[in-house]
């Protein structure tokens, strides 16, 4: 008869050790624990493991030391970290490190038995894990990514895994979710990172000017070109472009960019002559492009090419939970250079964050912040700092806390849902909705909204 699998769980709190013995025991293996890195070794001298879970804060040294502990010791046990401060850092630094998955707490009970079968099923298939001894430099990208959701942490995951290789990478999210940090982050982390990181934004010139600023131009080719002049993907040369809205660009353009994806290769505006690119593409999009493939806007064999590898951003609606941590984050940004400064958020004020639907999601945070900061006479931010739309929101009813909607709740969140899809556009979401105009602004004054959406 087969042994059951020997885990080692490395935490000094003892709820957690209950909930993933719980958790892990039904599944039929064998647990131990232990409550710092020292007892962890002790455990190891006498016992072997066939995966060890750790926390990230421990007692004596922090995770990532014990990480690499661990694997100066043995390189075939798989190793997965736990911790409660979601960040990309750390999940980049440990799978760099040699770490085969992160956890993020609160844990979800299936997310725990699956990262543990996968990591047996690795141990069993002696697959080695690969190490990465010198983790990455700090940079801005990192601090800028905030958030310890579920949904942030499998988007933490991705970036880490999909910064290693020079595949090509589609971002998906909506309009302020924090796509370009997304993508610097991933050019940050990588091989790449000692090159340029050039931004081109899809949506913001006119095609004429797009294909110039995209591909460079030599002299005379057009009026106003007095001299030749590199184009943003030749600057990226040995880097990475980030193509930012890239539903926007012309059939024209997309068949140009198919070539640069494919061939590695650029031909200036007014030239004949290719010029050989080594650049890496990262795209990304607040318009889902397959129903636009499906339409005939879009290039299907470009849509292929850019999708090899989709990172779906969550909208901040979606990770609320993360609300707390990025609003403290922009205090600390914008708060510290006022006289006074402005340190804390008020229980009441982060209870009207929380609740807001963010249709304008991180970026609109972020604004609202800096408007309260800037308002604000005192260190703490009140409700009364805040943005009408936001300090105009109800309190979640009873009814709601307790598990149930009501249908005035569903209407809002509809009409909502509808406006963030259209960009706010209120003759489009009216059509949508199947209602007038008049009626949806009747209805956004009843919800103290009216302000937030351009109307009074």
């Amino acid at each position: 008869m087969t042994s059951p699998a020997r885990i080692l769980i490395v935490d000094d709190n003892p709820e957690t050790v209950l909930v993933l013995r719980d958790i892990l025991s039904k599944e039929g293996y064998d647990i131990s624990s232990a409550g710092d890195p020292r007892a962890a070794h002790g455990h190891l001298e006498t016992s072997s493991a066939d995966l060890i879970l750790t926390d990230l804060q421990l007692p004596q040294v922090d995770g990532l030391t014990f990480l690499a502990q661990l694997r100066e010791r043995s390189n075939d046990i798989p190793v997965v970290l736990m911790t409660a401060y979601g960040s990309l850092r750390t999940a980049v630094e440990g799978l760099k490190a040699g770490a085969f998955d992160y956890l993020s707490k609160p844990f979800m009970a299936d997310e725990v038995r699956r990262v543990a079968r996968r990591a047996l099923d690795q141990r069993q298939a002696s697959t080695p894990i690969p190490i990465h001894p010198d983790p990455p430099k700090p940079r801005t990208a990192f601090d800028n990514l905030v958030g310890s959701s579920s949904a942030m942490v499998n988007v933490y995951k991705a970036v880490a895994r999909v910064a290693q290789t020079d595949t090509t990478v589609l971002l998906q999210g909506e309009s302020g979710t924090g796509k370009e940090l997304i993508a610097r982050a991933i050019h940050d982390s990588g091989p790449r990172s000692p090159g340029p990181f050039i931004t081109v934004d899809g949506g913001a010139l006119a095609e004429t000017l797009l294909e110039s600023e995209l591909f460079g131009h030599e002299r005379g080719s057009f009026t106003g070109a007095v001299s030749a002049r590199k184009g943003l993907l030749e600057k990226a040369h040995l880097g990475t472009c980030f193509l930012d809205e890239v539903a926007d660009l012309s059939p024209a353009l997309q068949g140009k960019l198919l070539r640069v994806i494919q061939e590695k290769e650029i031909r200036r505006v007014g030239s004949n002559a290719s010029t050989t690119l080594d650049v890496r593409i990262i795209a990304a999009s607040k318009t889902p492009l397959e129903p636009l493939v499906k339409a005939g806007t879009f290039r299907e064999d470009l849509y292929y090419r850019m999708n090899v590898v989709t990172i779906e951003i969550p909208p901040l609606r979606e990770r609320s939970e993360d609300i707390p941590l990025l609003a403290q984050m922009f205090v600390q940004t914008y708060g510290a250079s006022k006289t006074p400064p402005v340190t804390e958020i008020s229980t009441d004020a982060m209870q009207l964050l929380s609740q807001y639907w963010w249709p304008g999601n991180v970026r609109e945070l972020e604004h609202a912040i800096e408007r309260a900061v800037a308002l604000s006479p005192y260190s703490v931010i009140c409700p009364e700092d805040l943005p009408v739309s936001v300090k105009s929101v109800k309190p979640q009813a009873v009814s709601r806390a307790q598990g149930w909607v009501t249908l005035e709740d569903l209407e809002r969140d509809h009409i909502l849902r509808v406006l963030d899809s259209h960009e706010r556009d209120l003759g489009r979401a009216a059509s949508v909705l199947g209602i007038h105009r008049k009626t949806l602004l009747r209805k956004l004054r009843q919800y103290g909204m009216a302000t937030g959406y351009g109307v009074g």
